[in-house]
This record gives C-alpha cells, sequence and structure tokens, in this order.
C-alpha cells in the first residue's frame, strides 16, 4: 500500500474575488490549485486576525495576496500580523509589473511585515528594483486539464483573442498586418472587468484555440511572458510571439516550438509555414511537448521549493533565484550572488532609461517628450508622472510640477490601495509645494505619515526643518537606524550637499530666492569646522539617543505596529487643513490587566466647521461602515455642537443596530449643584444632563447607563477633549474598543515655543493622558509618534 506523503499547511490569504468576471476569478482559483499540488492549502478570502486564524489552522506558511489592480475584488483587511513570528510569511504580488498598485503591495507589505516576496511577472524586479533582493518569480502557468488537444479540426487561420489597447503595440502593428493577408477570427476584448458572454474562457477558449492554426500573443509593452504564450501551444496551436529574452528562457525557440516574428517578417513566415505544412505540426508538436513538460501546475513548485529551503536556512545563507524557471538554492549571504531576473528589455523601461539620460543631460523639453511617450502606454503608471513633474520644476513650472504630483495620489489611498503614500512621491510634493512657496502647506505635508522614511523624503524633512527654525544642524538620515520604505521610483544617487544644490535649482528656477539664500548656507556643511562639527554633534548625539529610544520601544510594542499606520479615508489628496491620519494603538496597549483599547486618534490642525458634511463626520461614518458598531457613548461639554449626535440618530433608525447615548457635561463651576445627590438628569431621548461635574459623577453616569442596559463596555466612545482631573482614572471609558477625541485644539495654560508641531504634540499629550494615565507609556508614546519634534 502506498504510503500517502504528508503536505505543509499552507494558509494563503486571497482577495474576495467573487465580485470579478468569471475569467478572471478562475485565474484566481488556478493559483490555489497549483498550490494544492505540494500545499495543504487553507484559502480565506475574508476579513480576519491573523492570531486567530494561526491558532485555529496552525499553518506551516503564510501567504498574503496583494498588489492586484481591481475596482471589483476586495482587498482584506488582516489584523494582529505580528502575531505568530516563528511562522514564515510570503507574500504575493500578483499584478502587472508597472502597476500603480505596486505602492499598495509595498504599504501592505510593510504593515504586516512580510519582507520576502513571490510575482507572478517576470519583469517586476526591474520595474521595482528596490524589492528585488527579496524577490522570486512564481511564473505564470497552464492547467493541463483545461489547456490540452482536444482534435479538434483546424478552421481559423488565424485566432486573435486578446485587448488592443496601447499597453500591447506588438500586438497591434500585427493584427493590421495579418488580418490584410489572411482571414481571421478576432474575439473583441471588452475590458478585464467585463461579464459579458462574449469574452469567452476555460475550455470553450481552449477548443477555439486549439481548432485555429496560428494565435498571436504578446508580452505586453513590459516585454514578459503571459498565460497566452503557454495557452496557445498547450492546445496545439502555433504561438507567433515577439522574440524577448524572457521567452527564450522559457525554452521557446524560433521555427522549432514557435515562430519570433515582428511586423517585418510575419507575411513571410507565416506564407512559408502553410507551404510548408510539415515543418508547420512539428512546430506545433514542440510547443505542445514544451509548456506540457515545463509550464504546467506541477512544474510551479517555486514557493514550495522556498519553503524546503528556508526550513533548514542558518543564519549566515539567504536562498537565490537565479532564473524564472530554474530551481532555487541556498548560498552564504557574504557571497556577491544576488536574485537575478531575466531583463525584459521592455519599450516602458526603454522610454524611461532615454528620458532620464536627456534629464540628467538638462534636455528637459526632450526628456518630456519620452516621458509621455511612456504615458501614451500606460497612462496609470507612476515614474513617467513623477519624471515630468521633476522636469516641471526645473523649468520652473512649479504649477505644473503640482499637476503632476497630485496626479499620483488619485488613487493612492482607495480600497485596494496602501494606506500610506510612496516615500519618493510624497518628498516630491513636498518640494512642489516649496517651490510654490507654499511653506506653510510644506510643513503640514512634511509631519505626515511619521513612520514613512526613505533618504529622499528624511532630507526634505530636513530642509522644511531648517527654513522653518533656521537650523542647520547635520540630519539625521533614515538609512543610518531607520528602516527604509521601498520606493517604485529609480533616482540618481546623490551626497547631501549634491542633493541641497539640486534642489536650490529648482527653487531658483520657480523664483524662490528666499528659500535659495537661506539654504546656500548648508553648503557650508561640505567643509565644515571642527567647531561647527562640535555644535552639531552634541545636537546629533542627543537626537539619535532619543530615536534609538523610539526604536527600543517600537520592538517591544512591536504589535502596536501592525494597526500603528496612516489612512485617509478619501480617495485622492488630502485636504491640506489637516493632519489628516488617524492613528491606531492596537489591543495591545493594555495599561490595566485584561482591558483592550483601540485609540482612534483623529488630529488636526484647523477647526473643522459645523456642517455635518465636515471631514470629521466622514471619518466616524467610515468606522460605521466598516466596524461592528452596536453601541456608543459621546461626552461633550455644554459648549459643544450637536453635530456628531445626527449620524448616530440617523444610523440608529436606518439600521436598528446602533444604541446610543448622550452626555452633556456643563462645564461651567458657577452652575454646580449644592444637592450632591441630584447628580445627573437624563432626558426623553437617552441624553443625560451631568449638571455638577467631577470624574466620580461622571463614572456613576456611566455605571448607571450600563447597569439599565446591560453593556459591557461600549463599542464607540466620542469626546470633545474637555478637560479632566489628570490623576484620576475612569475604568469605565477604558473598556471602549473605538475611543474617538474631537474638538483638541483648544489652547492650553502652558507656555511653549511657537513651534506648532510641538504645540500640537504638547496638546495631544495632555489630552489623552486622562485615558491612558500611564505617564512613563505617554512619554513612549510620544516619541513614537512624533520622532520628528525632536
Amino acid at each position: 500500500m502506498e504510503k500517502k506523503t504528508h503536505k505543509p499547511r499552507l494558509v494563503f490569504f486571497q482577495w474576495d474575488h467573487k465580485a470579478s468576471p468569471k475569467f478572471l476569478q478562475l485565474h484566481m482559483q488556478l493559483h490555489v490549485k497549483c498550490l494544492s499540488e505540494f500545499f495543504e492549502v487553507i484559502l480565506i478570502n475574508e476579513d480576519c486576525d491573523y492570531q486567530q486564524i494561526c491558532d485555529l489552522y496552525q499553518p506551516d506558511l503564510t501567504l498574503f495576496e496583494s498588489g492586484y489592480r481591481t475596482s471589483l475584488s476586495q482587498k482584506l483587511n488582516i489584523k494582529n500580523t505580528s502575531a505568530h513570528p516563528e511562522i514564515p510569511k510570503l507574500g504575493l504580488h500578483n499584478g502587472d509589473p508597472w502597476c500603480d498598485c505596486r505602492i499598495g503591495f509595498i504599504s501592505d507589505m510593510d504593515r504586516w511585515r512580510i519582507e520576502t516576496f513571490f510575482s507572478i511577472s517576470t519583469a517586476t524586479a526591474e520595474h521595482t528594483p528596490s524589492i528585488a533582493e527579496n524577490l522570486f518569480v512564481w511564473p505564470n502557468f497552464i492547467d493541463s486539464n483545461i489547456y490540452q488537444d482536444y482534435k479538434q479540426g483546424k478552421v481559423i487561420p488565424v485566432l486573435f483573442n486578446g485587448s488592443f489597447s496601447s499597453l500591447y503595440p506588438w500586438r497591434q502593428k500585427i493584427y493590421k498586418i495579418i488580418s490584410n493577408y489572411y482571414p481571421s477570427l478576432i474575439f473583441p476584448h471588452l475590458g478585464y472587468e467585463s461579464h459579458s458572454q462574449i469574452m469567452i474562457h476555460g475550455e470553450q477558449y481552449a477548443r477555439t484555440i486549439n481548432s485555429s492554426w496560428f494565435v498571436p500573443a504578446c508580452g505586453s509593452v513590459a516585454k514578459e511572458i503571459v498565460r497566452k504564450h503557454f495557452e496557445v501551444p498547450a492546445c496545439k496551436a502555433c504561438l507567433i510571439t515577439e522574440r524577448t529574452p524572457s521567452l527564450e528562457a522559457a525554452g521557446f525557440v524560433d521555427m522549432e516550438n514557435c515562430v519570433f516574428a515582428d511586423d517585418k517578417n510575419v507575411v513571410d513566415k507565416l506564407d512559408y509555414l502553410f507551404k510548408n505544412q510539415d515543418l508547420l505540426q512539428n512546430i506545433i508538436n514542440a510547443g505542445y511537448e514544451l509548456v506540457h513538460s515545463r509550464h504546467t501546475i506541477k512544474r510551479r513548485d517555486q514557493i514550495f521549493q522556498w519553503f524546503n529551503l528556508y526550513k533548514n536556512l542558518r543564519p549566515n545563507q539567504k536562498i537565490i533565484q537565479t532564473s524564472p524557471f530554474e530551481p532555487l538554492y541556498v548560498v552564504e549571504k557574504s557571497s556577491d550572488i544576488k536574485n537575478a531576473s531575466v531583463p525584459g528589455e521592455g519599450l516602458d523601461l526603454l522610454l524611461l532609461y532615454q528620458g532620464d539620460k536627456k534629464l540628467g543631460a538638462g534636455k528637459y523639453d526632450e526628456a518630456e517628450a519620452l516621458y509621455l511617450k511612456c504615458l501614451n502606454h500606460i497612462y496609470y503608471m507612476h515614474e513617467p508622472k513623477l519624471k515630468l513633474a521633476i522636469c516641471s520644476l526645473y523649468k520652473g513650472n512649479a504649477a505644473t510640477a503640482f499637476y503632476w504630483i497630485t496626479e499620483l495620489h488619485l488613487n493612492n489611498f482607495n480600497n485596494n490601495a496602501g494606506i500610506d503614500p510612496d516615500p519618493v512621491e510624497w518628498a516630491y510634493l513636498i518640494i512642489s509645494l516649496l517651490c510654490l512657496g507654499k511653506i506653510n502647506e510644506a510643513i503640514i505635508r512634511t509631519n505626515q505619515f511619521p513612520l514613512l522614511h526613505h533618504p529622499e523624503l528624511d532630507r526634505t524633512r530636513w530642509i522644511i526643518d531648517c527654513l522653518q527654525n533656521k537650523d542647520y544642524g547635520i540630519p539625521f538620515e533614515s538609512s543610518l537606524s531607520l528602516k527604509t520604505r521601498h520606493t517604485i521610483h529609480q533616482l540618481p544617487e546623490r551626497t547631501l550637499v549634491d542633493w541641497v544644490n539640486n534642489l536650490c535649482i529648482m527653487l531658483k528656477a520657480c523664483r524662490q530666492f528666499s528659500y535659495v539664500v537661506e539654504l546656500s548656507k548648508l553648503f557650508s556643511l561640505k567643509e565644515s569646522s571642527q567647531k561647527q562639527k562640535k555644535i552639531f554633534t552634541g545636537r546629533l548625539n542627543l537626537r539619535r539617543h532619543l530615536i534609538s529610544i523610539r526604536i527600543v520601544w517600537l520592538k517591544k510594542l512591536s504589535s502596536v505596529f501592525d494597526l500603528l499606520h496612516i489612512s485617509n479615508p478619501r480617495p485622492g489628496l488630502p485636504s491640506i487643513s489637516e493632519i489628516d491620519y488617524i492613528v491606531r494603538l492596537g489591543r495591545c496597549l493594555k495599561i490595566d490587566a485584561g482591558m483592550k483599547v483601540l485609540l482612534k486618534y483623529y488630529s488636526r490642525i484647523k477647526s473643522y466647521n459645523k456642517s455635518s458634511n465636515d471631514e470629521f463626520i466622514q471619518s466616524i461614518q467610515n468606522l460605521l461602515q466598516k466596524e461592528n458598531i452596536k453601541t456608543l457613548i459621546v461626552i461633550r461639554s455644554s459648549s459643544a455642537t450637536r453635530r456628531v449626535e445626527s449620524i448616530f440618530e440617523r444610523k440608529e433608525k436606518e439600521h436598528n443596530r446602533v444604541k446610543a447615548f448622550y452626555i452633556t457635561i456643563n462645564d461651567s463651576q458657577s452652575n454646580s449643584l449644592k444637592n450632591t445627590n441630584a447628580k445627573y438628569a437624563k432626558s426623553h431621548n437617552d441624553e443625560f444632563y451631568l449638571l455638577a461635574f467631577s470624574l466620580l459623577e461622571l463614572s456613576n453616569c456611566i455605571k448607571k447607563i450600563k447597569e439599565e442596559n446591560e453593556i459591557s463596555s461600549f463599542d464607540l466612545l466620542i469626546t470633545d477633549g474637555f478637560h479632566w482631573d489628570y490623576t484620576s482614572k475612569l475604568d469605565e471609558l477604558l473598556g471602549a474598543s473605538f475611543i474617538v477625541l474631537d474638538n483638541i485644539n483648544n489652547p492650553l495654560p502652558i507656555k511653549i515655543s511657537n513651534n506648532w508641531l510641538l504645540i500640537f504634540a504638547t496638546q495631544l499629550f495632555f489630552k489623552i493622558l486622562c485615558f491612558m494615565m500611564d505617564m512613563q507609556f505617554l512619554k513612549k508614546l510620544l516619541l513614537i509618534l512624533y520622532p520628528r519634534i525632536f
């Protein structure tokens, strides 16, 4: 009796694709089917808690899908991914190599603390070299149960099935030529989100290929390997395609198992093969043999290879993949061998490289023409848009640069993108604002996304600090101690002095001469005296010490990082009138044993208007949509407006699920009742009015609400930040799952400097103090949230 081999268990966090067209769902199901050849696969396609999933299924490996460009599929919200660090995690980039959703992929991987990635594209590494060292390829493949020889009669001379958009320039040229010479069957491509029945798929699609003599296919502008390259020969049709290094690496040879052609020779080759049927049949048979022997589900074990190598990997070793179609193996970390992808020599990258060369030579108009040509092929590609912005800055067109920069951020915060931007793009947003002379807006943007670090962004932050504070100390480079975020962009490496000089060229071109005068003082860094160095060293050492404390606490509070990230409730660029991110502190912040606190702190520089449509209200509405809010309590001072209450009253009527309570506190001492027995009065609409205010009275009021309504803890607490006794505790409120602080910008009775960020952080410190009650913890929290003030 044959002994069954135990498969390792893999939990695959795959997006919810059920709203996608059937042919795309088949692609996603194919990934699961392939993984099931080597693993016992547990598929998760709904929001979940990573720790609970791992406790339940005890996987040997977890895989996270991300980077898919769609408006139909839903990305998963996965909590507590810092749990079970002993289980290896992999990221799966399921997207095009040029796609704008790479930013979301990188953001997700950073948030989920995943450092090793697989991509289905052979061209991802050359498009995003910052992740290439940790990137492996899981190439496309076919399901031999579907793509096979159905013994159909060859009745179609040439079959065209697929998109003819600008992404496929080779296909466009070939189609125009071939369709004028040979009878061709053309299936229109109605889009990757079309549910039309015309979009044939599965066995029907495979049988159509099997009925054809020739089927052209190409790897888009990136010249990568797509599924069709394997599907065509797998169904015993002759593949006509563009010669690329990736296809040659996969085993394709011209006039042996496929036909490599271009617009100059394709007709001649088809004429020759139609006249030589034996040779044509030999090519078809050889292509069939190649795909079914090397490019089926059973041959795509790269993730399984990685897992087996990782199990026995020593600390001084690393895993290497030198070709998408060669086995992975282990080398010493000291070795010069690195992950190597097959160069695709894509048209988009060629245009970018040519544009960069013109940009470096100062030929900005010629560079812009090349970048625009790249956009003609891929209108949503980020790299040419950023370079167009840089060209505009050199030419003194700051407004145009700002236009291109904001174009980059229009989709950065949507459902399927990341929760924070690309660091290089954010740096140039700040620079473009500076070149527009909008220093205050640049300051606001500088202090957003405090956990986002990259040399380009950190240098930009330093420049803003210098202009704001006239402090020309040596900047702290993020690469020394902080984790640098990966970027999709490739910029020339510059020394600090060269970088500042380059910025001054942009500022001068944009007629920001006052900034140029201020920043020109920075050139003294190049030949600074020993006296200057000593002055700078003291400041630098202090700052490094503070940041080192921050890093230690980040490690200790590791589970905080899962939720301590920036999110934006709106698509597009955030409003400049606010620092509009939500700081999320997860359930690991336990001050008392068993207490679970999730603080959502929505910070603002300018007061919101009183309209129910303001950003603060929208953020609460988003919270209601995404979280299971059943009970809420609003605590406000008597001077506060009622703009929040109307949301929950409306929600309660619409969904009949939200039970809301409101407490209004009379914050005027002159109105306090002398009768200590009358602590509060209840109105007809579950609103409690505290006539005499103290923490004890408030606590008793909350206890009474809980007792009368059988509530153990509230799902949501909203308070307007009135002044409480800082030394007391409110245990009744600390059990709330969500705490939202409103109206936090009232001036505090304390003398501090005119640095607005320090004022803001100090106010935050005192306003949160009434909730956290742990001075040491708050000092550490302040270091985590606001490293830039030191």
